[in-house]
Order: C-alpha cells, then structure tokens, then sequence
C-alpha cells in the first residue's frame, strides 16, 4: 500500500464578514409610529375583530414584513395584539 499524496493547494479563507454592510441601490422603508394607525388598533382591539378602514394591513400578533412594500412611509399602530399599517 502507497501513501496517499497530501494536497498542495491551501484552502482558501472565508472572507471576514465587514462591520459596515457595503452600500446598496436598495429602497429604503421608513417605518413610524402613526396616531390613526394606533387609534385603528384600539378600535379593532375593542370590537375584538381584525380590520379597519384606516389599515392597509391589519393582524392580530405582529404583521408579516414581507407583505409590506419595500419604497414606502409605513405607520404603525398597535394596541395589545392588535396591529395597523398604513402607507
């Protein structure tokens, strides 16, 4: 039996993850807190029902950040487990 022949090329290293993400053409969401986006969850908290003509997007527990748009101002409101967006 012969011995196997070591490898001769080094692997190479994984690069170094940056503090600073490099810059993006990516739009950019601006989220903020919206008085009738707020007051549209107190409401639905209060009838106990999802939906209110304020929303764009209404939930019960915390609203899906994929189905909001990526180049938009988006209010949010919330009241208990009630949520409002609106943009």
């Amino acid at each position: 039996m012969q011995p196997t022949a070591k490898p001769t090329a080094k692997p190479t290293a994984a690069p170094k993850p940056s503090a600073t993400p490099p810059p993006t053409d990516a739009p950019t969401t601006t989220w903020y807190t919206s008085p009738a986006a707020t007051d549209a969850a107190r409401r639905m908290s209060a009838a106990g029902t999802v939906g209110d003509p304020a929303c764009t997007l209404s939930a019960v527990g915390r609203p899906d950040p994929a189905l909001v748009p990526h180049e938009s101002r988006i209010g949010i409101g919330h009241h208990g487990a009630y949520w409002c967006l609106v943009w």
